[in-house]
């Protein structure tokens, strides 16, 4: 991380809660305590450079007062808001866990490194209800939450480099199923990430019509080549892959009708419903059908297997199919025809 979002970190940090107020002095000091500040220069230079970032970090944050009337001025959050990061109860413990748990575990280590420091000086806040619910709530992960796959630490860095130079990369790439990598030369346009995997998704150069997709951990080599003949000037992610990445984003919607085994299955769509739309339309003593709308995505199917014993899909009928296929090629791996 570098030193001067550091430095706008520690000084939001550091300003107290009402009643209690920080003066840019303190703050100074604060900072040069944390090796944040040059000591080898002057006063008035180093109070330049500390209330620069403290007018930022006040421009950023309305909670922030600003006592003028005194000088050196002082700073504290204003009455009744709460501290913009400080964790002070049960809102804030749980969203620092469950960030911590899920959110870390999909960084790469180079970016994982630069969010240590946040969640290491919020840990150390020592409030009343920090402390009861840091004892009283935790969080666990679904089961078997699968472990990110290894990127090397400096393809960000060099990917980050090409979109803001305008220039191309140069790769070796080990597709799925390949025993070897092979090279390849791309114009990148952007990454995605989808559970704990990063994608790149880029073009190859001079053809804005072949965009591709390819997993930043089969990539065993990286440099930035020479700059692009070719770029896109406008290029957005988001709407790219919900377009043309059905696998990663989900497909259309469509409307599925489902027979669910009441005794070990009911749970899962009265506790947690499939969607919105969800309605039962016939019910007995044994089995319940309902009918709801979801998207047409390899996520929904991986429901539909990992629930195949108790959830029978009734439509529409290729989806029927396609279950019952991949049930069919499940069963020959363990010798059951």
């Amino acid at each position: 991380m570098s030193k001067q979002i550091l430095r706008y970190q520690k000084i939001l940090e550091s300003i107290p809660c009402y009643p209690d107020s920080i003066s840019s002095l303190e703050l100074r000091d604060t900072l040069i305590s944390y090796g944040l500040l040059a000591t080898d220069t002057d006063d008035k230079s180093q109070l330049r450079t500390v209330q620069r970032y403290i007018n930022k970090v006040v421009e950023d944050n309305t909670s922030i007062e600003t006592e003028d009337d005194c000088r050196p001025y002082r700073y504290q959050i204003a009455q009744g808001h709460r501290h913009p990061i400080k964790p002070d109860g049960m809102s804030s413990v749980v969203s620092l866990q469950v960030i911590e748990k899920e959110i870390k575990s999909m960084l790469p280590p180079t970016l994982r490194s630069d969010v240590d420091a946040i969640f290491s000086s919020l840990k150390q806040e020592d409030t009343k209800q920090t402390k009861l619910w840091s004892e009283r709530f935790c969080y666990f992960q679904q089961e078997l939450p699968l472990e990110a796959p290894h990127v090397g630490n400096e393809f960000f860095k060099q990917i980050e480099q090409a979109l803001l130079n305008r220039k191309d990369i140069e790769f070796c790439y080990q597709k799925r199923g390949a025993t070897e990598p092979k090279a390849y030369e791309l114009t990148p346009l952007g990454l995605f990430l989808h559970g704990n995997s990063f994608y790149l998704i880029g073009m190859t150069p001079n053809q804005p019509n072949n965009i591709r997709t390819y997993a930043l951990h089969r990539i065993h080599t990286l440099k930035v080549g020479f700059s692009s003949h070719n770029t896109l000037d406008k290029f957005n992610v988001k709407e790219y892959v919900e377009k043309n990445a059905r696998h990663f984003s989900g497909g259309n919607m469509q409307t599925v009708i489902l027979k669910i085994d009441n005794l070990n299955g009911l749970h899962l769509i009265e506790e947690t419903r499939l969607s919105p739309t969800q309605k039962i339309i016939d019910q007995d003593e044994k089995y319940t059908t309902v009918e709801t709308e979801v998207r047409d995505s390899l996520t929904f199917e991986w429901w539909l297997m990992k629930n195949a014993n108790i959830v029978e899909v009734i439509s529409p009928i290729p989806l029927r199919n396609k279950i019952i296929q991949t049930l069919h090629a499940s069963l020959r791996f363990y010798g059951q025809s």
